[in-house]
């Protein structure tokens, strides 16, 4: 999956980041905001009310709807 095969609206679930001072943890899910193709950043509002980007290409996560 690519950054530009999501969209703003999209549902994401984190499966694995390197992020260890997140309250967000793996199965947790999500809302895009936004898609920085440029720089490759995922911005999501999770539902644990963080605000975090994912990184493509690093961090792993699936479009659930």
């Amino acid at each position: 999956m690519t950054a530009t095969n999501l969209k703003k609206g999209d549902r994401v679930e984190l499966i694995s980041w390197k992020d260890t001072l997140s309250k967000t943890i793996p199965g947790t899910q999500g809302t895009v905001l936004e898609v920085d193709v440029e720089q490759e950043l995922i911005w999501v509002r999770w539902d644990t009310g963080e605000k975090l980007a994912l990184l493509h290409g690093i961090d792993k996560y699936k479009k659930i709807s």
